[in-house]
């Protein structure tokens, strides 16, 4: 059925030949709306375009792979209704080279296509996370050393105000942030240079000026102005009949006082605004004491003053500290530091580069940086040619399109940019790169939505999607906007609540965008009717925590955390919603029907899933509910994780206490804690000056004294003790002795093969090796959550891998790695199970939940108080208004704010309350079915009175207020008021319900396992029970030995199931010591056997791992080799140089193959008859099949499955009598005992030569005459 299209969307579709910014609400379709576009634009027209003419840039891979697809899918669609178009055709086949891509990805196919321009080795590489993040560690602590040493004051000052305790980690913080932040700017170098020439400005004691005194100014303004309203808005109240007319005077004298300061702030003067501030002042409110005065008003006003005058006082304390004079003063004593810093930031980044030039690798800023100077080339003019821009000596820089850019704008008819609203001013410069938009034909098209923003923290501007949302016109022009406001995900009972919410708290001051009509969300799906529980309101939950609650509580109740009691309230509303009966009931699209709801529609959203995600699986996990959270941290902090880590540094280095005692009490060795400390005991007993310490000297003691335990029978009242066995001086019992020496003999033993295996194998096959050989993946198999453990230690293996790649080589560096990541809190998460979407609720953060919908969002940690942490840092750094710190005098020892501080402080914390709101918003249109949030408060109740009227101006909370919030539940509560009670359910639950429910399902736990301890198990208390259980407990599956039956076996599996059981030496097997096959050399006369050519050199044997890679190289030799042509040494020394030459065989098959052994092969009767079959064209080799073998005939009798078995016969040839069947075996015999050998070898393989035998005359139809192996150990033939 054809998509209906919204008249909007079918003008966003349609509009070309313009740049167009689409404001896409949540939910609104835009990824289907811009998939239709690029469809229509490729496939409609008089003229389409070719998909490889559009440039589409997503915020994601996996949303480019997914429009990938779905252009795809569309285009294969047309095709079935259009199959003769030929350009359709085309676009097909171009849209797997189609550019859709993240920006990430242009910028590195851009870079790779031309490396020429740039100083970089074409043969680059992106460096892994870990990895980068190690080498800015590195980095640093050389940087910090070498300041260290150079011993300038400067830079000591520097250390005094950015250090803290003994290390160096707070002032490295400090300049990883300014580079970061230098970063984030197109040219980084001009950054840092603009905030030294701020520094200048601000030393000359102009600060009017400077651009954070201007948004201090308009901030001031801004406030005071709203301030002021409210004040108004009480008058009017006083005014009303009945109102607490006696304030009026003090009311009008506010409002004078706050519009005085609002207009020094907005005159651009900051000493007049400070001395504005100076007389601000507020008079103390007359008595009220009129009987006639209703109480409400009189407490709605005084509430009100009381709020204004907290909030005015608040912005005099912190505008108004200093005058003028004081606040250059403090400004100039942070000057030494700010440069320092900005100094180190740019020596870091040369550094930096360096270091990565010579591992030749890059980062994610490195590509955007790179691609702009490939896409931008530098011109210099003359000072004074063009404004604005950076001074070098006489001269300025401007930048200019390159001729790559040029290209790539004439290419690219259009440039489709997805999640407009997160990008940076270097995405924003790129794209300007390579629009037509310099040459006055705008086409860009972005698409968008501003409330979603919400990767601040990573740098982004949300202003430059504002810039555009504001300037661009609503009607058809060249620079055009358009709103899609219908949402097609959630019911409308969902939709309501979210803009009764969003109506009063986001406005243009805090969260960048004013909340409309215009820009508020309309219900655009449809749901059929229901008979049931479907389409509620949206509800919050929430429970007072404070102390007067608690106290009503028992002691085990008070120990429950707010954590605790809130994911008990989400277990209680997951159990009402998932009834089986009377459940809330869903919508399936697939099904196209309602059905109830179960755990999988369930998720359960967080701000910050750190303290939080763990107590939410603990809680409803016990309450009976499976339930997951997926998370980036906790990963190295698993048990198994940890268990291995520890492994591994002991088989680097086994003299480490902690984690040699973690393996030893671990299940890979077994030890418990008794024979753990007495395992020590003996230790501390014998300790001897010199001897190795700790755990691992415990060990060696064990060691050395594994073959002198003495025997001590003592006598003990009469009565002879325990058998005591004598280690060092210590006297410990025989049974624990003996468990202790047989786990540390198996540890030595298996820690000797590891160390052993680490000096050659890769870290991740190490581990397979480690998981193998301790069977400890099999073991967190077992356990509880196994298949989540079992992925922790794959993704383990997966980082090796990972890390092999990078450049850090061997154990030692790997285990430093790890620690290194732990050290800088860059972890992993645990990894996620497959196909548990359906039985478990989700647990996620918000920010991992966008771009997705659920049926039913459990909004949690409503009352968490907001991270305020980055605006009460020492440094704080803003893109725009550059760098601040506190001024510290180092005589005195005294630290004071500075006004530029306060200023970007205050900033920071807008900027942070507003990524809050957008947050919020996000978190909120997730939701399909059903929104229900959960939160807890201490101070709930005076929060609740606080919040219960509150001031609104045209409809919304003035935002003075709402930048007081301190969680997301203040604001919910602020808006309650406002929301129709149909739209919205508040339920207030009392904390002992709560703990109630918990402590009588515990009692009801205890009394049934107490009554479970008390039956007799010698009494039958339900005999039908008894037999059904018996009955079910000795059945037995009458196909039990078909169980070990395989469906497919190689004919190599064969042999080995033929040999289970046996030893090496009674299969003819010989290994070196070392496990390494060794390379076959002639013994005794055998070396002395005359080949017709010079004798040569015997060369010394050669150890090389593994024998598998000599017998393919054999092989393949045989199989290439023209033996007819062959008549001599020389001649089979150049037949296998030919084979290399022509890469038949490669280097390292080449170097396998003894040339003699092949002509000695040649020379013997059955190379003589295969040299003639070759000639007649007789002899066949490498002959494939795959036959069906009743499994009756492989030694299962009784069973009728047919078994596939496949293989690949190295040679037979057609003679008068048969078939001759030839297999090659390069095995290591001792030649002491040929025919012993022969013998061997026969038995070895007899079950594949008859398997061979099998499938040779089932594919020819004809008999074997004779089967031979030929075995180049013992040079001959040998008859099967």
């Amino acid at each position: 059925m054809a998509v209906k299209w919204t008249q909007k969307q079918k003008q966003v579709i349609d509009s070309r030949n313009r740049s167009l910014l689409v404001s896409a609400a949540a939910g609104s379709g835009k990824t289907a709306v811009l998939v239709e576009r690029i469809i229509c634009m490729i496939s409609e027209g008089e003229h389409p375009l070719n998909i490889d003419q559009l440039l589409v840039m997503t915020f994601t891979s996996a949303a480019a792979a997914e429009m990938r697809e779905r252009i795809g899918a569309a285009v294969e669609k047309r095709l079935r209704e259009d199959p003769m178009n030929e350009h359709l055709w085309l676009q097909a086949a171009l849209i797997p080279q189609a550019q859709i891509m993240t920006i990430d990805s242009f910028c590195l196919n851009l870079i790779r296509n031309h490396y020429n321009r740039l100083d970089i080795d074409p043969a680059f590489r992106i460096g892994d996370e870990g990895e980068l993040t190690l080498l800015k560690g590195d980095v640093m602590e050389e940087l910090l050393e070498e300041c260290y040493q150079e011993g300038k004051e400067e830079f000591l000052q520097f250390a005094e105000q950015f250090g803290a305790g003994k290390s160096d980690r707070a002032m490295e913080d400090v300049i990883l942030q300014a580079w970061q932040f230098s970063q984030s700017h197109p040219w980084p170098g001009e950054w840092i240079d603009g905030c030294r020439r701020q520094l200048e400005r601000e030393a000359e004691g102009n600060l009017d000026e400077s651009p954070w005194m201007e948004f201090l100014l308009r901030d001031a303004a801004l406030q005071m102005g709203e301030l002021a309203e409210q004040i108004r808005d009480a008058l009017e109240v006083c005014q009303k009949e009945n109102g607490p007319r006696v304030y009026e005077p003090m009311l009008e004298q506010d409002i004078v006082r706050l519009e005085a300061v609002k207009k020094a702030a907005e005159s651009g003067c900051f000493q007049e605004m400070h001395k504005a501030l100076g007389k601000l002042s507020f008079d103390r409110l007359a008595a009220a004491r009129s009987k006639e005065i209703d109480p409400e008003k009189k407490e709605y006003v005084s509430g009100c003053r009381t709020r204004v005058k907290k909030a005015a006082e608040k912005c005099r304390d912190s505008y108004g500290f200093q005058n003028p004079e004081e606040a250059v003063q403090a400004i100039a004593g942070t000057q030494t530091v700010i440069r320092v810093l900005l100094d180190m930031a740019e020596r870091f980044d040369q550094a930096y580069r360096e270091a990565k030039r010579e591992r030749n690798v890059l980062d994610f800023n490195d590509l955007e940086h790179l691609a702009l100077e490939v896409l931008l080339e530098e011109v210099h003019q003359e000072h004074g040619d063009m404004d604005g821009q950076q001074k070098k000596g006489a001269w300025e820089i401007s930048r200019q399109p390159s001729a790559a850019a040029e290209e790539l704008r004439s290419q690219y008819e259009e440039i489709l940019v997805d999640e407009y609203q997160d990008s940076n001013l270097v995405q924003e410069t790129l794209i300007g790169s390579i629009s037509r938009e310099r040459i006055g034909h705008p086409n860009v098209f972005m698409v968008g939505d501003v409330k979603q923003s919400i990767y601040r923290f990573r740098l982004a501007r949300p202003e430059l999607f504002m810039e555009k949302y504001a300037s661009y016109t609503r009607e058809e022009s060249p620079r055009q906007m358009i709103e899609l406001q219908q949402n097609f995900r959630s019911r409308d009972t969902v939709l309501h609540f979210i803009n009764d919410i969003f109506y009063q708290i986001m406005t243009e001051n805090l969260g960048g965008i004013r909340y409309t009509e215009e820009t508020a969300l309309y219900p655009g799906a449809s749901f059929a009717p229901a008979e049931g529980m479907a389409g509620i309101p949206s509800r919050l939950l929430f429970a007072d925590t404070g102390a007067a609650a608690l106290k009503q509580l028992d002691e085990d109740a008070m120990d429950y955390t707010a954590r605790e009691l809130e994911a008990k309230m989400i277990a209680g509303e997951i159990r009402r919603l998932t009834d089986e009966k009377e459940g809330l009931l869903v919508w399936d699209k697939e099904m196209e029907s309602y059905r109830r709801a179960r755990l999988g529609d369930m998720v359960i959203l967080l701000r910050s899933m750190t303290g939080w995600s763990e107590v939410m699986v603990s809680v409803l996990m016990n309450e009976g509910i499976p339930a997951r959270a997926q998370t980036r941290t906790g990963y190295f902090s698993t048990t198994e994780v940890e268990t291995v880590l520890s492994l591994l540094s002991v088989i680097d280095n086994p003299m480490q206490d902690i984690p040699l005692a973690a393996v030893l009490r671990s299940p890979i060795v077994g030890m418990s804690d008794d024979e753990m400390a007495w395992m020590m005991a003996a230790y501390k007993k014998n300790a001897k000056k010199g001897q190795d310490r700790g755990v691992y000297g415990a060990w060696k003691l064990w060691e050395e004294e594994a073959q002198g335990g003495k025997v001590s029978g003592q006598a003990v009242d009469g009565q002879e003790t325990e058998k005591q066995l004598l280690v060092g001086a210590a006297e410990i019992p025989e049974a624990q002795v003996r468990s202790i020496w047989e786990k540390l003999e198996y540890f030595q033993a298996m820690l000797a093969d590891f160390r052993t295996e680490a000096r050659y194998l890769p870290i991740h096959e190490l581990l397979y090796y480690v998981y193998r050989r301790t069977g400890y993946y099999d073991y967190v198999s077992a356990m509880p959550a196994g298949e989540t453990r079992r992925g922790n230690l794959d993704m383990l293996v997966e980082k090796a891998a990972a890390y092999e790649n990078t450049s850090y080589k061997g154990l030692f560096h790997f285990v430093r790695y790890i620690e290194r990541l732990k050290k800088y809190d860059t972890d992993f998460g645990e990894a996620a199970a497959a196909g548990e979407e359906n039985s478990v609720v989700r647990i996620m953060s918000i920010h991992k939940s966008k771009g997705l919908e659920f049926p039913v969002v459990f909004l949690a940690g409503m009352g968490k108080k907001f991270n305020r942490q980055d605006a009460c840092g020492s440094l704080l750094l803003d893109a725009d208004l550059g760098a601040a710190s506190d001024c510290l005098d180092l005589e005195l020892r005294v630290k004071t704010p500075t006004l530029k501080k306060q200023a970007l402080k205050r900033r920071m914390e807008l900027e942070t309350m507003g990524e809050e709101l957008r947050v919020l918003y996000v978190a909120m249109t997730r939701a399909k079915e059903a929104l229900i949030m959960t939160g807890t408060d201490r101070s709930l109740e005076s929060k609740l009175e606080k919040w219960k009227e509150v001031p609104l101006n045209r409809g919304q909370i003035p935002f003075t207020i709402l930048s007081g919030a301190g969680s997301y539940l203040d604001w919910v509560l602020m808006a309650a008021p406002a929301v129709p009670r149909d739209h919205f359910e508040m339920i207030q639950l009392r904390i002992e319900e709560l703990v109630g429910r918990e402590v009588t399902r515990q009692i009801g736990r205890k009394m049934a396992r107490e009554d479970l301890l008390e039956l007799k198990l010698d009494q039958t208390y339900d005999a039908g029970m008894k037999e059904n259980l018996e009955r079910a407990f000795s059945y037995q599956y009458p196909y039990q030995a078909d169980t070990r039956l395989y469906t497919m076996m190689s004919v190599s599996e064969l042999k080995k199931q033929s040999q289970i059981g046996r030893d090496e030496a009674a299969m003819g097997t010989e290994r070196g010591e070392d496990g390494w096959i060794r390379e076959l050399e002639p013994e005794g006369d055998e070396a002395k056997e005359n080949t017709g050519e010079a004798e040569e050199k015997k060369p010394e044997p050669v150890f090389r791992p593994g024998g598998a890679s000599r017998g393919t190289a054999y092989h393949r030799a045989l199989e290439c080799l023209p033996f007819h042509k062959i008549h001599s040494l020389s001649d089979t020394k150049k037949a296998l140089l030919s084979l290399h030459e022509q890469g038949y065989l490669d280097q390292e098959s080449y170097e396998w193959v003894d040339p003699k052994d092949i002509w000695r092969f040649l020379e013997s009767p059955l190379g003589e008859r295969m040299a003639l079959a070759q000639a007649e064209g007789r002899l066949f080799k490498e002959q494939q099949f795959m036959i069906g073998v009743p499994a009756a005939k492989m030694g299962y009798e009784g069973s009728k499955e047919l078994v596939l078995v496949q293989g690949v016969i190295d040679a037979y040839m057609e003679e008068a009598e048969g078939l001759i069947l030839i297999d090659y075996k390069t095995d290591r015999i001792l030649r002491k005992d040929r025919e012993k050998g022969a013998e061997l070898l026969k038995e070895r393989y007899q079950v594949q030569i008859d398997s061979y035998e099998r499938a040779l005359c089932q594919i020819t139809g004809k008999k074997a005459a004779g089967r031979f192996i030929y075995s180049f150990a013992l040079q001959k033939e040998i008859a099967v």
